[in-house]
């Protein structure tokens, strides 16, 4: 119920849902959002369910906002002129759910709603099965070696839980991080203070505002400037810990990636290498033995293989050929991206 309630508050564009499920065990609800449990409302939410369209489809349709029990499942209105959904439907488990999403910025059109109906017991029905994949013990451990960057459990107190393989490396350095008597450290105070703050946040933020993510710098050095990626652990069995992860920099693989997706040769990978390691043309050409001219002529061709027109470029390649997971799903996500980013040039 609750990953259905954050869908439909996402696809409605909603500050807030409530979701019931009424069936011959009862009443169950949740809400998403700020309002607080109203008893009040069960009557009303139980006469909706037993009234409405058949069984095997789904209704949807805007609703007075002033309706006071509206305001009661989601909350008050905003200042602004909000606008607010219901819907109802049957489920698969013999039971009738209602919902009431806002509040939106703007009313539903009539043209929208057939469509969104459409919707609503597809994510219910994509709601329930992630319920029941997460719903078993996750081992950390092996979720977090799947990451390639260093990544690390901890708890707002920054006590550490578990580190995947890059982690332990990145930590053994003792430059951006470190341990100290079992929690995790920076380099300096004012670094692990923020570690602290930013961790504290995402545990509170993400109560309300789901996968909530922040960024703390852990070095502005211009030679090592690095930050780390501080946001929910993606399993309902880790409540109080965050998920920290530290991206890393690799020119090498990134000029594979980037060589890999969109089918340049051996000479040329080692020119974007080097693109990625901030070498001027000249500097290239005086490691590779190749003059300035042909370093350049190399670069415009790499350049019209890739689409791109700037060599700035090179970098946001980078960054998208970059997957958080290991190499079986990054040589997914590689070939995926050659395929939108040369369709996006082609649009262009």
């Amino acid at each position: 119920m609750e990953y259905f309630a954050k869908a439909m508050a996402e696809l409605l564009g909603c500050r807030s849902c409530y979701v019931a499920m009424i069936s011959s065990s009862g009443l169950e609800e949740v809400r998403i959002g700020e309002a607080p449990t109203d008893p009040s409302c069960t009557t009303i939410v139980e006469r909706i369910a037993r009234t409405g369209t058949p069984e095997d489809v789904a209704s949807l349709e805007p609703i007075n906002s002033r309706t006071s029990f509206v305001r009661k499942l989601i909350g008050a209105e905003p200042p602004v002129k909000s606008h607010s959904v219901i819907g109802r439907f049957a489920s698969d488990e013999r039971a009738t759910v209602v919902f009431v999403a806002g509040w939106r910025p703007a009313a539903l059109a009539a043209a929208e709603i057939p469509g969104l109906a459409h919707t609503v017991r597809p994510l219910w029905k994509a709601a329930h099965a992630l319920a029941r994949q997460t719903a078993g013990h996750v081992d950390a451990q092996l979720w977090l070696e799947e990451l390639t960057f260093p990544a690390i459990l901890a708890d707002q107190s920054l006590h550490i839980y578990a580190v995947n393989r890059g982690g332990r490396v990145l930590l053994a350095k003792r430059q951006l991080l470190r341990v100290d008597g079992g929690r995790l450290a920076g380099s300096c105070g004012s670094v692990t203070e923020s570690l602290r703050e930013a961790v504290g946040k995402v545990l509170i933020e993400s109560e309300t505002h789901g996968r909530f993510n922040t960024t703390v710098p852990l070095s502005m050095d211009r030679q090592q400037f690095a930050f780390a990626k501080i946001g929910v652990v993606p399993t309902n069995a880790k409540l109080g810990q965050a998920l920290i992860v530290v991206p890393q920099f690799d020119d090498v693989q990134g000029a594979h990636c980037i060589a890999s997706a969109f089918g340049l040769n051996w000479a040329e990978e080692r020119i974007v290498t080097r693109i990625l390691q901030f070498q001027c043309p000249r500097d290239i050409g005086a490691e590779l033995r190749l003059t300035e001219a042909t370093v350049r002529t190399y670069t415009k061709r790499i350049m019209l293989k890739l689409g791109i027109n700037r060599q700035s470029e090179f970098f946001l390649l980078y960054h998208l050929t970059q997957s958080p997971f290991g190499a079986g799903r990054r040589e997914n996500s590689v070939s995926r991206l050659a395929s939108d980013w040369r369709l996006d040039k082609e649009v262009q």
